[in-house]
């Protein structure tokens, strides 16, 4: 576990750019426009008619991403399985799945909304897209790790493939898997964000353009400090889950 004062140090970087970030600004004469006083950014999360906008569009983003990181780590995990049980498949399928992931997902993204409309849909294919090849790596690194012997030991009991997955691959592969997850949390809101400067009616990537288009610069930066806030939660979503997870491991105590 972590000792009490671990989180000191953070704490107080926080608080001295904090405050930097207030009075720096006019003690180097930075205009507003191009960056602002954390006060002036403060005081919009005070406005309650804002604030409830912003509570709606962050509730629409949130969605997106949320529904586009399970379905693509899912899909990620389940393929990542699939292709490591079967070379043949592992040789056929590979190369036209890295293909898929250099192509740039802000390039097809208007193809996508053609194809999906500006709906939840099309969102959710984009953040699905960019969650999906983190996962599907990482769960190859993991199964390919595990130990030749731990293989033998369940060839000479029998073990059923099932049982093997279930009880020796898996959990090898399980802090790659997560660490795959890490990843995908974090492009699973720039996946939404993506998809919505593209083409939609609401969210917070529909916010932060009206934002810029009317220079509002202290908008800009409360929706992007919305964003960090999830991202940070996003983080330690994960990083508890595979604390839960990972019980054995020493180091993820």
């Amino acid at each position: 576990m972590r000792k009490p004062l671990s989180h000191v140090p953070a704490v107080l970087f926080l608080i001295a750019f904090a405050i930097f970030w207030e009075y720096g600004p006019g003690y180097f004469k930075i205009p507003d426009y191009i960056l602002p006083p954390l006060s002036s950014i403060v005081r919009i999360y005070g406005d309650p008619s804002t604030l409830s906008v912003y509570w709606t569009n962050t509730l629409v983003t949130l969605h997106e991403a949320v529904l586009g990181l399970v379905i693509g780590s899912g899909l990620g995990f389940l393929v990542g399985v699939v292709l490591t049980e079967s070379r043949v498949l592992m040789n056929m399928m590979y190369p036209y799945i890295i293909a898929l992931q250099c192509m740039p997902k802000i390039a097809i993204a208007p193809l996508l909304l053609v194809w999906f409309g500006f709906g939840l849909t099309s969102k959710v294919v984009i953040v699905s897209l960019l969650c999906f090849f983190p996962v599907l790596v990482n769960t190859i690194s993991g199964i390919r790790s595990v130990s030749a012997d731990h293989y033998e030991l369940f060839y000479a009991i029998r073990a059923s493939r099932l049982k093997r997955l279930y009880h020796l691959v898996i959990p090898t592969a399980l802090p790659s898997i997560f660490a795959g997850l890490e990843v995908a949390v974090v492009v699973s809101l720039l996946g939404a964000i993506v998809g919505e400067f593209v083409g939609a009616e609401l969210g917070l990537g529909v916010l932060l353009l009206q934002a810029q288009f009317q220079m509002n610069i202290p908008g800009v930066f409360a929706i992007l400090g919305i964003l960090a806030l999830l991202g940070v939660v996003f983080n330690i979503t994960i990083r508890l889950l595979r604390r839960k997870s990972l019980f054995w491991i020493a180091g993820e105590k």
